[in-house]
């Protein structure tokens, strides 16, 4: 598979575009996980809600351990209050600061793939079919050329296409640096610069198929 042209202002594009693609990447991973870091300082609330929760329920612990069990009346007393505080214990607390833990911990995730995703997303959208059209593009024409060149009775036929491709589709003045004139060459059937253009446009070398370039005298 070829990946990037042999023309190398083509090659070194492309390669400066994929170390761009790749830090782009990499920058929105981190950016991801920065926010994902910055949501999860919340749970520091959270956590001092359980804790507060806990400590509260240490608190009733000790007091109905320290409560005498020989002392009339002062002793249910203080039992009826402890079973009443039990009532009102932190396990609320702890149930509170446990969900609120487990929704800062998927808000967290959640914004860090929404920041990593959306601006990525939006990059490979643009990037990518780009990139595997130019690879479908240059294995294409090689293909094609190779099986060509591989039999001589077809190379008119397909310099004409390439010829074609080029003068149908190329601005005017790129054909002029390949042709003095494109026109009279199309009409004369001098197809092999008009091919070169169309060539060279998908950033392989013309000299890969055709040997050097002759120039073009002024």
């Amino acid at each position: 598979m070829r990946l990037y042209p042999d023309v190398y202002g083509r090659r070194f594009a492309w390669m400066l575009a994929d170390l761009v693609m790749v830090a782009w990447i990499y920058l929105c991973v981190r950016a991801g996980l920065w926010v994902n870091n910055l949501v999860l300082q919340l749970d520091a609330l959270a956590q001092g809600v359980i804790n507060a929760g806990k400590t509260f329920d240490s608190w009733i612990l000790s007091f109905e351990q320290g409560i005498p069990n020989s002392v009339p009346y002062l002793s249910d007393f203080l039992h009826r209050t402890a079973a009443a505080l039990k009532v009102h214990s932190g396990d609320s607390l702890i149930s509170a600061g446990q969900a609120g833990s487990r929704g800062i911990h998927l808000l967290a995730l959640i914004l860090a793939i929404i920041v990593t995703s959306v601006p990525l997303v939006f990059a490979v959208a643009i990037f990518l079919p780009r990139r595997l059209r130019l690879i479908a593009d240059m294995r294409g024409i090689h293909v094609t050329l190779r099986r060509a060149l591989a039999q001589p009775e077809l190379t008119p036929q397909i310099l004409e296409i390439l010829a074609g491709r080029a003068i149908y589709t190329l601005p005017y003045n790129q054909l002029l640096a390949y042709s003095h004139n494109p026109a009279e060459d199309w009409y004369l059937r001098r197809f092999e610069p008009l091919a070169r253009a169309e060539l060279e446009r998908h950033g392989l070398t013309v000299e890969r198929y055709f040997g050097p370039r002759r120039a073009l005298s002024a």
